[in-house]
């Protein structure tokens, strides 16, 4: 009963994604990448004799979580085929050219005859799934071909669907997975299971090698020319709406670089209006004299807050805080809204150690970033702190892929 009652949801999902292309570019371009993922598909393994690890991630947040392990399964296995697949547009467009992988692609919509149709056709030696993504028939089928099936970098919370009385059907879905490894050790008590290892967060690896590996943008050392700044990233109109009074302000000899999360340039246009400071854009015009920069382009955030003398972090003034480890490991005191931040542990762990913190007006903001700024032996500490907490989170990498390695058909290297 509750496989067919999963069926008609995923009937009806079909339905109001192609409904929603019309006038809904994202779910235009989901419909568009579903209508030719076979296409790809099987022009990379109808001939393919290469083992294939198949990674898959929902969108661009997981994939960034999972890029560690898929980089260090690379490199301990150069021979094999590595199949990266997303869910959401948002990742498989930013990242359709990872050079890490063999080929990206979508995934096709979970269901009985596709999920059968892609397992007979790629035939993975080993399916990662990344923090979340509990798909019914590709999670059963993979198990009923005894392929080796690992989540990594998973969290459970007790409100979740696996732990309500109704949710066994997606508890089941558990008992697909050869080895769940998590986050921290209360998702692990949740799990109670023999098959789970706390093997902590691949996030704080992966921005640890951003760290290590910087990559220059020659505009934006053009528009810093040498002045302090502090980065505004992953924000929407809530987030913007506390900030640019404070920019109005001009209370700090800062220059301003925002990443908006998504971009839409009648929203950049409606902010840049209410900047009483010169804006320019990554992408178009390039106002030398600027003290406002608009990053309208994706894949920069990662590498801009290097150098920043804060950050300010956004979506938790909706539906959640985006990542503030992106941030914290070049060292600014972070930043975001007050409400919906609770779920993540590190935003939680970086408050109570004074490395961030949540703030409801452009007052109280203004007042948390003055009591850092004014006090230079304060400001240099925390951005010492914020370094060495990322560092002694890393790891979780190395205690994944070890027994990941071992999984993987080595033989036919």
């Amino acid at each position: 009963m509750r496989v067919c009652l999963y069926s008609f949801v995923l009937f009806l999902y079909r339905v109001l994604v192609r409904l929603f292309a019309l006038f809904q570019s994202k779910a235009a371009l989901m419909n568009e990448g579903q209508k030719q993922v076979w296409v790809g598909l099987e022009r990379h393994f109808n001939s393919n004799d290469k083992p294939v690890a198949w990674f898959h991630s929902a969108s661009l947040g997981e994939f960034e979580q999972g890029r560690p392990i898929i980089e260090a399964y690379k490199k301990e296995n150069p021979r094999h085929f590595v199949l990266v697949t997303f869910f959401s547009p948002s990742g498989y467009e930013v990242r359709k050219n990872y050079a890490g992988a063999d080929f990206v692609s979508y995934l096709p919509l979970d269901g009985y005859f596709n999920s059968a149709r892609f397992l007979d056709l790629v035939k993975p030696s080993l399916a990662v799934f990344i923090k979340y993504e509990f798909w019914h028939y590709y999670l059963t089928g993979l198990k009923k071909r005894a392929v080796p099936t690992i989540l990594v970098s998973a969290i459970f919370r007790p409100n979740q669907v696996f732990f309500r009385w109704y949710g066994g059907f997606y508890r089941r879905l558990l008992d697909c997975f050869t080895h769940l490894f998590v986050q921290d050790q209360s998702s692990a008590d949740l799990l109670n299971r023999a098959n789970v290892t706390v093997a902590g967060d691949t996030r704080f690896d992966r921005v640890l090698d951003t760290l290590r590996n910087p990559v220059s943008w020659d505009l934006l050392t053009e528009f810093l020319d040498n002045t302090e700044f502090m980065v505004v990233g992953s924000v929407w109109q809530a987030d913007m709406d506390v900030l640019i009074p404070l920019i109005n302000s001009k209370k700090y000899p800062f220059k301003w670089v925002i990443a908006p999360h998504e971009i839409h340039s009648e929203e950049l246009k409606a902010w840049e209006e209410k900047i009483d400071l010169p804006v320019s854009y990554s992408k178009g015009p390039f106002r030398e004299k600027a003290d406002v920069l608009f990053v309208n382009e994706v894949g920069r955030l990662a590498n801009l807050y290097r150098g920043a003398s804060f950050a300010y972090i956004g979506g938790a003034f909706g539906d959640g805080l985006h990542s503030t480890l992106e941030a914290a490991v070049f060292g600014p005191t972070v930043f975001f809204g007050n409400k919906n931040y609770l779920k993540f542990r590190e935003a939680r762990e970086l408050i109570e150690l004074g490395l961030a913190f949540p703030i409801e007006t452009t007052d109280e903001l203004d007042k948390a970033m003055r009591m850092i700024y004014e006090n230079d032996d304060v400001f240099v500490n925390k951005q010492v702190q914020s370094r060495a907490y990322v560092q002694l989170q890393a790891g979780a990498t190395e205690r994944i892929i070890e027994f990941v390695c071992n999984l993987a058909d080595n033989g036919r290297k």
